[in-house]
């Protein structure tokens, strides 16, 4: 294979972006997440402490974040712990998912 085949194959398995922008899109993702995960901990802290009622609609949308990734993952690796922790991502953002509609429609 020549060098230019190669160029080519490369760039088509990265979409012609470079190798830079897919590392800086995936720290923007991590970075992403553990920011809304940081933000879900301090308001849960918050309305615990303020002696709210729990808010599960942002609940299921950190889970839901959560399962997407692991559903990636295990999708992509078929490693039984990514498999796990989707089941169980998926579960729990089924359970605040539920709960959130029900308060939703609570009259």
């Amino acid at each position: 294979m020549n060098k230019e085949k190669i160029l080519a194959k490369s760039r088509q398995e990265n979409k012609n972006r470079d190798v830079a922008e897919i590392s800086q899109t995936k720290d923007a993702s991590r970075f992403a997440i553990i920011f809304s995960l940081a933000f879900y901990l301090i308001f849960s802290t918050l309305t615990m402490i303020a002696h709210k009622p729990f808010n599960s609609s942002i609940a299921a949308m950190e889970t839901c974040v959560m399962f997407a990734v692991y559903l990636y993952k295990s999708i992509k690796t078929r490693k039984s712990e990514h498999i796990v922790c989707a089941v169980l991502m998926g579960a729990a953002f089924l359970m605040f998912s539920f709960v959130a509609i029900m308060d939703l429609f609570k009259k």
